[in-house]
């Protein structure tokens, strides 16, 4: 009988989640020429190819550990969370493990942050929007 042993093995350090706009990458930090001025930018993992330059990312986080269930850090499987209009996390209002359980969570919460942009997510994707107490589609 044969048994396999599975071996977790840690991202490299120097590899980031890096968001600009709507669309994440795994990337590294290089340096190189852009209009022939030196800029220190964010390339891609895959291709090596420029992503964009330090500094102009809507946001940066460390890559996933391996001990833990998701790069947000939650405690539950579906979290409520509070945004910005970029749709970077501001505040965690809430969480459950069962889908029915978060949805209801949501809706109730609807009213109390009707003036700002709430999501419902699981794990990285994204379920529901509201935005001015309306949820968006």
């Amino acid at each position: 009988m044969a048994r396999l042993i599975y071996k977790s093995i840690p991202y490299p350090a120097h590899l980031k989640l890096v968001r600009l706009d709507a669309e994440w990458q795994i990337c590294f930090q290089g340096r190189g020429k852009l209009d022939g001025r030196p800029i220190l930018a964010w390339l891609r993992k895959g291709d090596s190819g420029f992503f964009c330059e330090v500094g102009k990312e809507n946001q940066v986080e460390d890559m996933p550990d391996i001990y833990r269930p998701n790069f947000f850090g939650d405690k539950f499987v579906h979290a409520i969370d509070e945004t910005d209009a970029n749709g970077k996390r501001t505040s965690s209002l809430a969480g459950a493990n069962c889908a029915m359980a978060a949805t209801a969570a949501f809706h109730a919460l609807l009213p109390r942050y009707r003036n700002r942009r709430i999501i419902l997510r699981d794990g990285s994707r994204i379920m529901l929007v509201a935005k001015d107490g309306k949820i968006e589609d």
